[in-house]
Parts: C-alpha cells; structure tokens; sequence
C-alpha cells in the first residue's frame, strides 16, 4: 500500500494503539501502515531529548559519545566509499544529525565537503572547533541555505525526527538533480523484533519517534519524489559500553542489577563489538527530476 496519508505528524487517517512503552502510546496508521509516536512540541523536544545527557548519560543515547570517535569516523568513511556506486565523484554532503561530526570526518577523508545540522549545541561546536564544520544547531525541519548538495546522510537520525513529511521535503528541496539521500535506520521487521517484540530497544520514545519497514521507508520516499536504488545490511561496530547501556534502559530491573551492569562495563566496556547486522539498514534512495 502506497503511503496516501496527507501527513505524518497530523494524519487524518485512523490510527491503533501498537503499543504502550513506558507510558507513550506508539501508534500504527491503518491507511499507510507507519509507526509513530507524535509530539506536540518540537522545541521542548529537541532541547529535553537531545541535551548532553543524550550524549553522556546513557540510557537511550550515549554513556560517552566522544568515545565513538574512531569508530564513527571508520563508518563514515566506510559509507562514503559506498557512495562512490551511486555518485560519481565526491561532492557536497550535508549530515543531519551530525552530532560531534565524526561521520563527516570520514566523508571529509574521502574528499568530499562537509556540511552538518545538529540540535545539540555542545556536538556542533565540537564539530566546528575539532574538524571546522560547517554545523549549524537546529534540526532539518528549520534548516535553511543556499547550498544544493549532492548528499544527504541520515544517518540514525530519520527515526528521530518531529514532523517527518516536512523533513524529507526539505531534504529533496537540498539536492541538485538526481542526487543521493543515504538513509541508515532501524527495520522493524527483523526477526530479532518479531522475536523480542516491545523489548526490542529501538522501541524507546521519546527519543525514536518513527519506526520503519522496508516498504513503508520505500513507500515514504516514493511519496516525496525519491526511487530507492539500493538496500542493505551496514558494517556497524559500537563500544561495548554503548551496548550495555542498551541493555541496561531496556530490561527489567532484577536483584544485583546494578553490580552486574557496573561490573561489565568496567572490564569489557572499552572493547569494541561488530553490531551484528539483523534490525538496521541502509538504504539509497535518488531524487526524481
């Protein structure tokens, strides 16, 4: 089924209740089969979710982000490489989330020019005083320039965002003809989802706000004037410690808990996992002319 809603955030088409986490309601669209949770304020939302405890504390974000530095720079590279398929020779790429500008950091190592949108405004300035990015603070919704890229990457980020339709419309609105959205998101159709269900961690709003299949991502982009290119399963690698935490914010507390989770992360925490590739993709969709 092809999406039809007129919109995401204010669907006049029916929805049911999927799901209730930790006191949000998830909702899936009868007409175009999208999961969603809907917020009412985008700015309170930006500034309570993507504050620096996203990036330091845990939970649903980061224990330390910093601390994904080299691997976040590998994976932009490694994704630029891939690009190299898709576009004929490097560009300009705008990031949105690009949070301390790692990933740019790889595509800038591949030759491209380096653009980012980022809401937390400790990461943009990180960004602009480590590498001297171009980072706006702000999220794509309220983005405005006058540069067209070749590139845009949403890198983990397209599940985060507060009004979706207009997020993508901006996007198109970017790119020169024919150019690239590199899409990397969560499948909720995975058979690790289908198997732990609600547990799964990617199931944790405020934070996620959208959650995607393969056909209603397709479907999405279509919409909004895009043909998908391409799909597959990304080499993702995290901090042992970013794992743990994952675990930690989604599983029941239980006695000695705490010791446990402590215990791990200070002997593996520092260690680096291959995230094994089953619930995220990528995917490559070109602006139709």
């Amino acid at each position: 089924m092809r999406k039809t809603c007129k919109s995401i955030r204010n669907c006049p088409e029916e929805k049911e209740l999927f799901l209730n986490k930790n006191g949000y309601e998830i909702f899936d669209c009868t007409t175009c089969g999208h999961r969603f949770h809907g917020i009412n304020d985008s700015e309170i939302h930006l500034e309570k979710v993507y504050s620096d405890s996203y990036f330091f504390e845990g939970k649903s974000g980061y224990p330390n982000y910093l601390d994904e530095k080299e691997i976040l720079i590998k994976h932009g590279s490694r994704y630029a490489k891939l690009m190299s398929e898709y576009i004929d020779k490097p560009g300009k790429v705008l990031d949105v989330g690009s949070a301390a500008g790692f990933i740019l950091k790889g595509f800038e190592n591949e030759g491209w020019a380096c653009y980012g949108v980022e809401p937390n405004k400790t990461m943009a300035e990180y960004g602009k005083d480590e590498f001297g990015f171009d980072i706006q603070v702000g999220d794509l919704e309220s983005y405005e320039t006058n540069q067209k890229f070749d590139l845009i990457t949403l890198i983990e980020v397209i599940g985060h965002f507060n009004d979706l339709d207009i997020a993508i419309q901006k996007a198109h609105s970017f790119l020169r003809p024919n150019g690239i959205i590199l899409v990397e998101s969560w499948n909720r159709e995975s058979l690790i989802v289908k198997l732990i269900g609600k547990h799964w961690h990617a199931y944790c709003p405020p934070s996620v706000i959208h959650w995607f299949s393969d056909k209603t991502i397709s479907e999405l982009f279509d919409f909004y004037g895009f043909d998908r290119l391409n799909k597959g399963f990304p080499l993702k690698r995290i901090k042992v410690n970013h794992g743990i935490s994952l675990v930690d914010s989604n599983t029941p507390n239980f006695f000695f808990k705490k010791r446990i989770i402590n215990f791990l992360s200070r002997s593996f925490g520092k260690l680096k996992l291959i995230y094994p590739p089953i619930d995220v993709k990528w995917y490559v969709f070109q602006k139709r002319n």
